[in-house]
């Protein structure tokens, strides 16, 4: 596959063997950026990869970075190769069994000329009814549903969004930084409208969700909080106050102008 590059996320553990093993054809194209304990690449053992192994780079940042800021050290490591038009950013709880979903998600991209498309689970729901598909589109060859919420555990963005939006706030502490960062991408007109994130409905089949077995030590719950004042400070609303701006009929406007437009 041609002009991709992937950024992996981890804090170590039997996640990144898993993660890694799933990569095992596009190792050159992948950033990983480990805020675990440190892990030295050349340590296969501890990486789960055996001989030739061929990561694009290796970064080490141990429990002080947090995801905002390693997800921008990769993508900063990406952009410098003008070459890559096409970012993945995956966290290591995504264990990919087919690889082709890389390209469903390029596909989708073209045909849609959406610059961000998400992988979502009913789980996402943050609503906590396990029901997040608010809309299915039929796309033909694909399908995508634009669901109300994302983990940010799979997600394509072309390379121009960093241009039109800039990288992450880095001062979200692994809670809320993919909502701040999509609404934004959201306002700039860069994909659909906020809480709305479009999933390739394919990819779906093409990989498997780990538990994750190491996590910060500070709790979810204070990371939510810090992150939902955050988000306040800065667009001075809620995310649930978002909830009901756009109706089904706009999203679908908004689907077939982009469409329309190159």
């Amino acid at each position: 596959m041609q002009g991709i590059g992937i950024v992996l996320f981890t804090l170590g553990g039997k996640n990144l063997k898993r993660s890694l093993r799933g990569l095992t054809d596009v190792l050159d194209k992948t950033v990983v950026v480990n805020d675990g304990k440190t892990i030295k690449p050349e340590d296969k053992s501890l990486l789960g990869v055996s001989e030739g192994l061929n990561i694009k780079k290796f970064i080490n940042t141990v429990y002080d970075k947090y995801p905002s800021a390693c997800y921008n050290m990769g993508i900063r490591e990406l952009l410098k190769d003008e070459s890559v038009e096409h970012i993945f950013i995956i966290n290591d709880s995504i264990e990919i069994l087919d690889d082709t979903l890389f390209q469903d998600f390029i596909d989708v991209h073209k045909k849609t000329k959406l610059k961000a498309l998400y992988y979502c689970r009913d789980e996402d729901d943050p609503r906590g009814s396990f029901n997040n598909t608010r809309l299915t589109v039929d796309l033909g060859d694909n399908e995508i549903t634009l669901n109300m919420g994302t983990s940010g555990s799979l997600v394509y963005l072309h390379k121009d969004v960093f241009k039109k939006c800039g990288f992450f706030d880095e001062r979200y502490r692994a809670a809320v930084e993919w909502s701040d960062f999509s609404y934004r991408l959201s306002q700039q007109n860069l994909s659909t409208p906020f809480l709305w994130f479009p999933h390739v409905k394919s990819v779906g089949d093409k990989l498997i969700v780990n538990d994750n077995e190491v996590m910060y030590e500070e709790s979810m719950e204070d990371r939510i909080l810090r992150g939902m004042k955050l988000f306040y400070m800065k667009y001075k609303c809620q995310i649930q106050d978002l909830i009901n701006t756009y109706s089904k009929k706009d999203v679908i406007t908004k689907l077939k102008t982009k469409s329309r437009t190159s």
